[in-house]
């Protein structure tokens, strides 16, 4: 990008140094020669505006781009720290999604495979009623709109110093947009920054309200509307209280045995998923999923039976999981042989 206070510096240097000539020779010269050296002198400030002009320009439309780009990228970082972190990290280091931050697979993709992605999701190619990855965008089934989709893509590409210097974006410290999202999920949600944080760096599973549920044989998970002060927004995983079978237990940890089936039924007015992901982190290899409902309109519901994998898919017996649609809805199942 040019400077342009140097730009200007040196036009006006080169329009000083060009007008004292030409004042010279006006001032040695008759009528008649007067008359054809004013005439070039005013032919040469507006040859030398032009310039001035397209320069300015230039310039106000690449830091327009800059600007635009930057915005995008601190939207994407807000979407990311609401939706995107409990599959794919605090940090986009990857968890039961793949890694997004510095990934060579990923920056090694085109820009229309990336919003293809990010749109539209990945299709299990061994159940295509499911994907691997969820659609994002509203236009099949998802909530996020198509601008929110480009600004998800923003934020991809900010970890790709290559792609940001060959389309004339800023790089060096502060230019990859992951390194905002901590900060915004820890002022949003507390509680949930905790949680990816021991994700990410501890290895310890998350704990919640433990529910003993291991005497039945079939249980029921409700998805209700977030009530009054709860972290999970907009809706909540929630199992009755065995105690006090009138009140709600939020996020809970319920314990089952294996062969226990399990129905979560979505009584809330938006979609939402039933995903399982790893609940203790000692690498960032993402273990085979142990169930996923997929698209879960309002009133729908899903079943699965405890199996052998789930007890064995973490040391401490523990599954996590969540909504994909909705990354602050998050509860466990304690799994007992």
């Amino acid at each position: 990008m040019i400077d342009p206070v140097q730009a200007v510096v040196g036009i006006i240097v080169l329009l000083l140094a060009v007008g004292g000539l030409l004042y010279l020779f006006y001032a040695r010269t008759n009528a008649v020669q007067k008359t054809g050296f004013g005439a070039i002198i005013t032919l040469l400030i507006i040859a030398i505006i032009i310039p001035v002009l397209w320069i300015t320009e230039s310039n106000a439309q690449a830091m327009a781009k800059i600007q635009q780009y930057t915005t995008s990228v601190q939207s994407g970082a807000a979407l990311y720290a609401q939706y995107c972190f409990q599959c794919h990290g605090i940090n986009g280091q990857g968890l039961v999604g793949p890694k997004l931050n510095g990934n060579p697979a990923v920056n090694n993709l085109t820009d229309d495979d990336i919003l293809r992605i990010i749109s539209g999701g990945i299709a299990n190619t061994a159940d295509p009623s499911k994907l691997l990855m969820p659609a994002w965008s509203d236009q099949f089934g998802g909530p996020l709109t198509q601008t929110d989709i480009q600004y998800l893509f923003a934020l991809i590409r900010s970890a790709d110093p290559a792609y940001l210097s060959k389309n004339g974006y800023p790089t060096g410290p502060g230019s990859n947009g992951f390194s905002q999202v901590p900060g915004l999920l820890q002022g949003t949600n507390p509680t949930a920054y905790q949680t990816a944080v021991a994700q990410a760096t501890a290895g310890t599973s998350v704990q919640f309200t433990a529910v003993d549920l291991s005497s039945q044989k079939s249980i029921t998970i409700d998805i209700i509307d977030s009530p009054a002060g709860a972290t999970c927004q907009p809706s909540c995983y929630a199992v009755a209280d065995p105690k006090n079978p009138s009140q709600m237990i939020i996020d809970p940890n319920v314990k089952v045995k294996v062969g226990t089936t399990i129905t979560w039924v979505n009584k809330s007015a938006v979609p939402h998923t039933v995903t399982s992901m790893i609940g203790e982190v000692p690498t960032q290899q993402s273990p085979a999923t142990v169930f996923n409902s997929g698209n879960m309109n309002a009133g729908q519901s899903f079943t699965y039976t405890v199996k052998t994998d789930a007890y064995n898919l973490n040391k401490d017996h523990g599954v996590l999981y969540y909504c994909q649609y909705h990354s602050t809805m998050v509860a466990q199942l304690t799994i007992m042989p």
